[in-house]
């Protein structure tokens, strides 16, 4: 007798459920990401997501870039303030 051959590509099981994404491996939607860079500033989960929800953005984005040029003892609130007062770029940033 012969050895029969499979005819054409073998096609993989399909696994019964869908494997999660660890937290690492998660696709974050930009108001996600803008909110998680908050969180690591020291600012509540809360209080992120109203700021992202409430503000552009791109005003977002550029105060937690410009932080680290403020002379801030308390950053969490200083960039709260930034954002909400749309603060000035500091003055090593103008140039």
């Amino acid at each position: 007798m012969s050895r029969l051959e499979p005819i054409g590509e073998l096609i993989p099981k399909q696994q019964s459920h869908k494997r999660r994404l660890s937290p690492d491996e998660a696709i974050l939607t930009d108001a996600e990401e803008l909110t998680l860079d908050l969180v690591r500033v020291g600012i509540g989960l809360r209080k992120a997501q109203n700021l992202v929800e409430r503000y552009p953005h791109d005003r977002i984005a550029q105060q937690l870039e410009w932080l680290p040029l403020r002379a801030a003892r308390r950053p969490a609130s200083l960039l709260i303030a930034a954002i909400e007062n749309n603060y000035d770029p500091p003055v090593y940033a103008k140039g």
